[in-house]
């Protein structure tokens, strides 16, 4: 029998609904380790215009990293006052949605249709024009064969 993969992978379009939420998509579900408990953290922690959506119990991981980092550097204290005071959680509901907060939204650009995409440990909300610039401007600035990219990165991580 074949393995399946295990994380989040995949991009899905939906829409965001008059209420802030979005469904997270069955594929992604099955993948929600049971330790979050449905618990999601919501951020949009970098510069890209997207929403991260991280298990709770993934991004506790995160957390605790950076509390033992030194908090007397200062891009130690940088990445602190950057990421964490703009998290949030939210638990999905019986119908697997998940409200996203509506100044994230408008910091992203995102307005009625969404691509939802699984992103290893994580999933990603995107509005779909402002996904595909992404593409283009990144693919523009990490020129060269994707393959030959992508082992390099694989090979600077053993």
């Amino acid at each position: 029998m074949a393995e399946k993969l295990n994380g989040f992978t995949g991009t899905f379009r939906y829409s965001v609904d008059s209420k802030n939420r979005i469904s997270i998509p069955s594929k992604l579900r099955k993948e929600v380790p049971a330790e979050a408990d449905g618990w999601f953290v919501i951020l949009s922690d970098t510069d890209d215009k997207c929403i991260k959506l991280y298990p709770r119990n993934i991004f506790t991981t995160i957390t605790e990293a950076i509390k033992k980092s030194n908090p007397f550097h200062p891009l130690n204290t940088y990445i602190r006052r950057r990421l964490l005071p703009n998290v949030e959680e939210e638990r999905m509901d019986g119908q697997y949605r998940i409200k996203l907060p509506s100044e994230l939204l408008k910091k992203t650009n995102i307005n009625g249709e969404c691509l939802i995409i699984g992103v290893g440990d994580y999933i990603e909300v995107w509005n779909p024009e402002e996904f595909e610039k992404y593409l283009q401007e990144s693919a523009k600035q990490f020129q060269g064969d994707f393959g030959e990219l992508l082992a390099s990165v694989m090979n600077a991580n053993k």
